[in-house]
């Protein structure tokens, strides 16, 4: 099959969009990229002229569509690419291709994905919480498709059998957090003051004045074959979603990719207990959860106690990931020869709140 992927290309990392493209070659299929965000003028401009937007926005549709003419693809994949507008896909359809929009990032223009769901074939979305509020919008082909892993990239590490081949230093032993900052990681996380804590990611130095987190903090933004490496010498991961205990409508209830990197990466994860995490994976089974600050260090001192217990939950938990949850698999629902995933139940799987003492 012939498929033209519009996505967003970053030099900076490796994600989802890249993963996708390697899992779809994978199966047999042809891939024409197309970058969404190629614009030509720079944002400072098009945010400062509605007509500069207007021209550079039009500039793009019309070289999405005539790639579309000149390939002839039989399917148009777009991840989310609110820069394609409306009219653009439904021209791309009277072509003949089957059109369909991975809507990955929640809450990231929502109300743009709501705007444009009807244009295409199928829509999926990466929260189960947007998937149900468009299919109460009447959205019918709307559905849940949650990120996922390349095992060929998460996977346990050489070093955690010992080997050297890691560029940067290793945590073995110690609990890790790979990661942007946000402020609610950065108040659950002086809960582990005095704990083994590593912390990596853009934008810490906010943190650099608070003297519970500080001393945690390690260093910037990693690559794939960094934090795989660390995670592989690792006694836990931390996972802290972005509006951990808040509102649905500000988290999503979603699973972050974090979920499925660290679970194939072989590391035991400790995660805030959002609802599509525990539909997906077994608490105490395959990962360990929170839901309060206090709780947090309750397993973080659990996995630093019990390390053959916390092993084996890790190796359940890697096998649970690449049993349903690669990008292949999330590349045979959007390809139609595979359905969504069923929703869960609209319960939230919550108990107490950030709060606390710090």
């Amino acid at each position: 099959m012939k498929i033209l992927f519009s996505r967003a290309f970053n030099p900076s990392f490796e994600a989802l969009p890249d993963y996708l493209a390697a899992a779809l070659s994978g199966l047999g299929h042809e891939v024409i990229p197309f970058d969404h965000r190629a614009f030509r003028l720079p944002a400072r401009l098009r945010a400062a002229s509605a007509r500069l937007l207007d021209f550079d926005s039009t500039r793009l549709n019309a070289a999405f569509l005539r790639l579309a003419r000149r390939r002839r693809p039989d399917l148009v994949l777009v991840n989310q690419g609110m820069t394609i507008r409306p009219a653009t896909v439904e021209s791309v359809r009277a072509l003949g291709a089957r059109c369909v929009n991975w809507f990955s990032d929640y809450p990231a223009e929502f109300e743009s994905g709501v705007e444009a769901a009807p244009a295409y074939d199928a829509f999926h979305l990466g929260s189960s919480y947007a998937a149900l509020r468009h299919q109460a919008l009447g959205h019918s082909h709307a559905g849940w498709l949650p990120f996922a892993c390349d095992p060929g990239v998460h996977r346990p590490s050489d070093a955690a059998a010992g080997g050297s081949r890691s560029p940067m230093p290793l945590s073995r032993g110690r609990v890790v957090l790979v990661g942007s900052h946000y402020p609610e990681r950065q108040i659950l996380l002086r809960f582990l003051r005095g704990l083994p804590v590593d912390v990596w990611g853009p934008g810490w130095e906010r943190a650099a004045s608070d003297p519970h987190v500080a001393p945690m903090l390690r260093g910037k933004a990693l690559r794939p074959s960094q934090w795989v490496g660390i995670y592989g010498t690792a006694a836990a991961a931390l996972n802290i979603h972005y509006g951990a205990f808040g509102p649905s409508d500000v988290s999503g209830d979603m699973a972050n990719t974090r979920v499925f990197e660290i679970l194939a990466c072989g590391a035991l994860q400790i995660v805030d207990r959002q609802r599509d995490v525990l539909a997906l994976f077994r608490e105490g089974e395959h990962l360990l959860a929170f839901s309060s600050g206090e709780e947090l260090r309750a397993r973080v001192e659990e996995a630093l106690a019990d390390a053959g217990r916390m092993r084996a939950i890790a190796a359940a938990g890697r096998r649970a990931a690449l049993a349903g949850h690669t990008y292949a698999d999330r590349a045979r629902v959007l390809l139609g020869e595979a359905a969504s995933l069923a929703l869960p139940s609209s319960g939230a799987p919550r108990r107490g709140a950030a709060g606390g003492r710090p």
